[in-house]
Order: structure tokens, then C-alpha cells, then sequence
């Protein structure tokens, strides 16, 4: 088997460099929180793909599903024939999906393009072209998904020119946000402000949809106040537009219910889904009300591999887990555990500027000042030294300043405290003792 070293010397010669890494190690085995590298080193997973493998690597079941269909057969295309694996999965989401109205769903292979066929859908259903999107957001990186996409580098600077009547509103960031100083609700005036921003800058009656994060993933694992929320619901409602809630990364239980914003009973026109709704096989879903979905007509959306049954069966397995192993109720236990951790840690380093996030996706934010000044040195050296240590972390902000936690769903009381405590010494190794502003 090849070396690390190896490994990166082949990809060197064979790769684009623009297909980068976090980390330099190459992995050869996973299963549960753990991976194993080409070199043999151990790894304790607080990446798990990206928010991807909430019921563990190599998950039992979801392995067995896999065979089984493999077994039988791989591929046809629904557009040929629609296999019965399809209609179930459809069905199960529908039935999760928030709110009470009845559903349909139309599967994709990725999150990027669940987005963009959300945006199809909310164009043809209101026969308008306005999209509003936010600041600290992350849609993917198709040419529409990118032009939703916030920040510029690396994922935008260079690729143009950008999709047209895409807009761009205020994300309700309460830590970096003047408004949150003012005192109120904060996210009442977030929606004051939006309503302000649509009506000078768009027009309402142009908006076809708000595509919103409810947990700002990429931006810096920022959850967006309730009343932020309910009020972008009205808004939408009030001016005929479309509420797309993009859930890739919070969704499948991460937050500690089926969706972010089961948390406050809301019902959006349109939900994404992707990441870890197959635990690792390449699926993407958009679940929507099916008085939006039934505006699209035949042949109108369509995908060669999208809703191929074997990703299918390791959806469906992946939901399964969940539900047989109580992962929601799980994944609160797993994130106060760690936000506690990280707010007793904060009190020695003021460094550590906020810890915020929704069940088991956490995010903490460095900062050098009182002044909130970034640092992203701070978070890279926490990446390095945990990894060195045995611990996979990512790095995350607009300002490449936080660190976010999205363990397996799956970590058992041992693992949880094994990750705090090397967390905790790669933040005192990277922060010192010294406090902000001395």
C-alpha cells in the first residue's frame, strides 16, 4: 500500500492543485468517529466528510443496504423506469419534511444541484427571476450555486461572469452585526432590514425566492434567531415569493431534530437536502410543498444518476439509524457537551470570541482583540496541533477564523471526552495563556 508520502507525490503529478485538502494525510479506512490514514495513523473524526457521515463511517446497516442493492442491480435512470425505491424515499422524506402541508420530492445528486433545481422550481412557480440571497452563505459551486455563494475566495474570484438576478441580503449574524448592539430583537430588526434592502434594491414583486441557511455552515456555523426565521416566513408569504431552506448541512438530524427548523415548527416552500442523507453515496433531494411542486410540469427537471438505487437503499438505511439509534436526542447530548467544554475553555482565553451553534454542529470563533479582529493563525494552528494529536478539525468563517465540530452522531461518552480533551490542548497550545488585549 502506498505511503502518505507517496500518495502526495502521485497527486502532485496527477491532480489539479486547484482540488485542494484541509489536511495532508490520505485516508485508507474509517468506521464509526475513527479513520485510519495510508501511513496507519489512527484519527479520532470531528469532520465525518463534511457533515456527511452523521451515523458513522462504515455503518453496519448502511453497508448491508448497499450490497443488497448492488447485488440486484445498479442503475437504470428514472426518466426509463422509476424503481420502487425511489417512490419510498420520496414518501419517507415527504413525511419528515416541516410543516403539515402534503409534499413531493424530486432527487439530484448533490447539494449544489438541489439548489439550483430549488431555484428552477421557485422561478417557474412564481413566474418571477429574483433570487435573494445571503451574506456568510454557502450553496455550492455550479455556476448559479456559486453566484448564491458568498465569499469570494476561493470559490468565486475568477468565474464569471455570475448568474443574473441574483441579490444579495443581510445574513443575521448577531456576534459581527451592528444592529445586534442596539439592543430589541435582533432578528426582528433583521427582518426590518431585508424588507428595506428588497424594496429599494429589487422590487418585491421581482423576488421569486429567499435561499436561506439556518445554520450558516461555511459562513461560520451561525444560526439565524427565530425570529429572524418566522419573520422571513411572513415576508415571503406577504409579497408572493418563495422561502428556500437550504439544510445540506444542518439537515438529517445534525441540529438534534430532522431539520433546523423543525426547532421553531416552521414550513418552508422548499427544503435541500444532501450530505448526509446517504451517508457518503451521492444523493441530493429537494422536498417542497406539492402545491409548489405540482407548477413543474413533465420533463422539466431530470437527472441521469440522481435517485440511483443504491444511493437510494443507503438513504434509507442512513434514516433507519437514525431513528432506531434515538441520533436526534444524541446529537444534543453530543453538542452541549462540547459547546460546555468550549465555554469554560473560553474563560481562560480570550481568544475563543463566541461558541454558538444547534445540537451536534458547533462552531467556536477566534478572535485577537476585544475588537473582534479574526484570526485565522489561531485556527490554523488548533488544525495542525489536533491533527498532529489524532484529531480531525475544520477550519470555516468567511474570515477563516472558526472551527467547526460536526461529529458522528454516533460518538459514544469515551470518544466525546477523548475529543474534548484534545481539543482543549490544541487550543491551549495555540492560544497560551495570554489574554486578549494584555
Amino acid at each position: 500500500m502506498s505511503s502518505n508520502a507517496d500518495l502526495a507525490r502521485r497527486r502532485d503529478a496527477a491532480v489539479t492543485p486547484a482540488a485542494a485538502s484541509v489536511h495532508p494525510f490520505y485516508p485508507a479506512r474509517a468506521e464509526g468517529a475513527r479513520v485510519w490514514d495510508a501511513d496507519g495513523k489512527r484519527y479520532l473524526d470531528l469532520s465525518v466528510g463534511i457533515a456527511v457521515m452523521n451515523v458513522g463511517h462504515s455503518h453496519p446497516k448502511v453497508i448491508e443496504a448497499v450490497r443488497a442493492q448492488a447485488a440486484t442491480f445498479q442503475h437504470l435512470c428514472f426518466a426509463v423506469g422509476m424503481h420502487e425505491s425511489y417512490v419510498a424515499l420520496a414518501e419517507r422524506l415527504n413525511a419528515l419534511a416541516p410543516g403539515r402541508s402534503p409534499k413531493k420530492t424530486f432527487f439530484a445528486n448533490s447539494g449544489a444541484e438541489a439548489v439550483e433545481n430549488a431555484v428552477k422550481i421557485a422561478r417557474v412557480a412564481t413566474g418571477r427571476q429574483g433570487i435573494v440571497a445571503f451574506s456568510h452563505a454557502f450553496h455550492g459551486r455550479t455556476h448559479m450555486t456559486l453566484s448564491l455563494t458568498a465569499k469570494p475566495n476561493p470559490y468565486k474570484a475568477g468565474f464569471a461572469p455570475r448568474a443574473a438576478e441574483v441579490y444579495r441580503a443581510d445574513y443575521p449574524y448577531a456576534y459581527r452585526h451592528p444592529l445586534a448592539e442596539l439592543g430589541g430583537d435582533f432578528g426582528e430588526r433583521m427582518v426590518d432590514r431585508l424588507r428595506d434592502q428588497v424594496r429599494t434594491t429589487i422590487g418585491e414583486n421581482e423576488v421569486a425566492a429567499f435561499v436561506l441557511e439556518p445554520v450558516a455552515g461555511e459562513g461560520g456555523f451561525i444560526p439565524a434567531p427565530e425570529s429572524f426565521l418566522r419573520g422571513l416566513r411572513d415576508y415571503a408569504s406577504e409579497i408572493g415569493a418563495l422561502w428556500i431552506d437550504d439544510e445540506i448541512q444542518s439537515g438529517i438530524g445534525r441540529t438534534g431534530s430532522w431539520w433546523a427548523v423543525d426547532r421553531y415548527g416552521l414550513e418552508p416552500d422548499l427544503v435541500t437536502s444532501a450530505k448526509a442523507l446517504s451517508s457518503g453515496f451521492p444523493l441530493s433531494a429537494v422536498i417542497g410543498t406539492a402545491e409548489v411542486m405540482d407548477r413543474i410540469g413533465p420533463g422539466m427537471l431530470g437527472s441521469t444518476f440522481g435517485g440511483n438505487p443504491v444511493s437510494i437503499a443507503a438513504a434509507l438505511a442512513t434514516l433507519d439509524v437514525i431513528e432506531e439509534e434515538g441520533l436526534l436526542e444524541r446529537a444534543h447530548v453530543i453538542g452541549e457537551r462540547f459547546a460546555g467544554a468550549l465555554r469554560e475553555l473560553g474563560r481562560e482565553h480570550a481568544e475563543i470570541g463566541d461558541v454558538r451553534g444547534a445540537g451536534a454542529m458547533v462552531g467556536v470563533e477566534f478572535v485577537k482583540d476585544a475588537a473582534k479582529t479574526p484570526a485565522p493563525d489561531v485556527v490554523s494552528e488548533v488544525v495542525a496541533h489536533a491533527r498532529e494529536a489524532g484529531l480531525i478539525l475544520l477550519p470555516t468563517g468567511t474570515h477563516g477564523n472558526v472551527i467547526r465540530l460536526l461529529p458522528p452522531l454516533t460518538l459514544t461518552d469515551a470518544e466525546l471526552d477523548e475529543a474534548t480533551e484534545m481539543l482543549a490542548a490544541a487550543v491551549r497550545h495555540a492560544v497560551g495563556a495570554t489574554a486578549v488585549g494584555a
